[in-house]
């Protein structure tokens, strides 16, 4: 959609000039960071609910916006670290080409960074409390995989919690902070946030859907990592509930020992048990609720057909 793309391409810069005067190799690492952009979905569904009420994009809004941009990517760097992952968005991840010392202080200044770009464009000390409450559910949320690395007992809702911590709280606060300080109710906010939330479940969990049936050169990262990591994820939790001869629970408890011949048939057993399918109608649930909340709450706006087109883009097509 032209009329994102033309907003989303003011983002980048406004980030580029708040990291330029840091020098040295924290400088190199956070400019490299920014080389390349993501899909910037989070900063796109704040500037969409940001001008539901007023349609004139403002300096403001989109300081708010890049503010969300290096919030995500301040969770990326920190998320590569404990994973110890050597690649992202298709390139070198920061701790693999500079280091973990300096991706830790890369990711920390980019905290700081997120939080200056709010303080200083945001109407309400309100708004403030709400994105330390974000960081701080996030963090939970990432480190919330601690000590169930290799459970295969971990449940449905273990790992709905921490996807929700991982992903779907950015989501939710990117909605809510652009719909309030684009005007809209407080109540409308606390709506837009649970829209973004549900994007945001139905994002991770066709993100794991990807792990088992994308192939490594077109997801940009090694398919099956989170299976070598002893990260358990939905398609593989829902395939194990229809495991009757343990054939799949046998090869996952191998744990560090499983090899590419493991990883090859625990991809097919998960396919065959339905994991992949589960995974998927749970997603479509979860994308139905944030259509049915925005159909119910925004269709009075003309612009809401703009994150209806997001969403329709995300999870209706193939994905």
């Amino acid at each position: 959609m032209p009329e994102i793309e033309q907003e989303l391409k003011q983002i980048n810069p406004i980030i580029m000039n708040n990291i330029k005067p840091t020098k040295g190799k924290l400088g190199e690492a956070l400019q490299y960071t920014f080389s390349t952009t993501g899909k910037q979905l989070r900063p796109a569904l704040a500037l969409e609910f940001g001008q539901l009420e007023k349609s004139q994009l403002n300096k403001k809004l989109l300081n708010i916006a890049a503010s969300i941009e290096v919030l995500h990517n301040a969770t990326l760097i920190h998320d590569d670290i404990i994973d110890e992952s050597p690649r992202r968005h298709g390139k070198t991840s920061i701790q693999k080409k500079y280091g973990k010392q300096i991706a830790v202080y890369a990711g920390d200044y980019l905290f700081a960074l997120s939080l200056q770009l709010l303080s200083g464009n945001t109407s309400k000390i309100t708004n403030l409390r709400m994105n330390s409450n974000a960081m701080r559910n996030i963090l939970a949320g990432e480190t919330a995989q601690f000590g169930n690395e290799f459970n295969i007992k971990i449940t449905e809702r273990d790992y709905l919690n921490q996807i929700k911590g991982k992903t779907a709280i950015l989501f939710g606060y990117s909605c809510f902070i652009g719909a309030l300080e684009g005007g809209l109710s407080r109540k409308q906010a606390k709506i837009a946030e649970k829209i973004g939330e549900n994007i945001g479940m139905a994002f991770q969990l066709k993100d794991d859907v990807l792990d088992y049936t994308s192939k490594s050169d077109i997801l940009n990262k090694p398919v099956l990592a989170d299976i070598v990591n002893g990260i358990y994820t939905g398609p593989l939790i829902f395939a194990l509930k229809n495991d009757e001869n343990d054939n799949l629970l046998n090869l996952v408890q191998k744990g560090k020992k499983i090899n590419k011949t493991d990883l090859s048939q625990i991809n097919h057993l998960v396919q065959k048990y339905g994991g992949i399918k589960s995974t998927e109608a749970l997603a479509n649930q979860y994308t139905n609720k944030a259509l049915h909340l925005l159909k119910n709450d925004f269709d009075q706006y003309q612009r809401s057909k703009n994150i209806e087109w997001i969403i329709n883009k995300l999870f209706i097509r193939n994905y």
